[in-house]
């Protein structure tokens, strides 16, 4: 597959997730199915972000090494999007839920750091 491929489906996903977040908004009754409107906008909000993210953290390392990018660094800022993503998804969860924001926000923090390391250590 080649990077200009995965970075167009990247872009439409990024696309089709905004596209379904506004129907979802402006179409979906929240009021007859609560945590079916609450599922499919976090749903629609992690697809979103982590497709936006991805393609500025991609923006970001070609900037860096000099336009000088392979696949393997889409993939990999899509991996770095998603866990971002997650990140903020369970800090508005923790909010929501009234959870200590600090400590738990450090430990989330510090869990997905490790396991971002121990993933780019098992693919280099």
């Amino acid at each position: 597959m080649k990077k200009n491929f995965l970075l167009l489906v990247i872009l439409i996903i990024f696309l089709l997730s905004w596209i379904s977040f506004y129907m979802i908004l402006n179409y979906m009754d929240p009021f007859i199915n609560t945590k079916l409107a609450v599922f499919f906008l976090f749903i629609i909000f992690f697809s979103m972000l982590s497709s936006f993210i991805s393609i500025l953290i991609y923006f970001i390392k070609k900037i860096h090494f000099r336009w000088d990018v392979t696949i393997t660094n889409l993939i990999n800022s899509f991996r770095q999007a998603s866990f971002i993503t997650l990140f903020i998804i369970w800090i508005i969860i923790f909010d929501i839920f009234k959870a200590p924001m600090f400590l738990s926000t450090i430990l989330l923090f510090i869990l997905f750091l490790f396991l971002e390391l121990f993933i780019s250590s098992l693919q280099s």
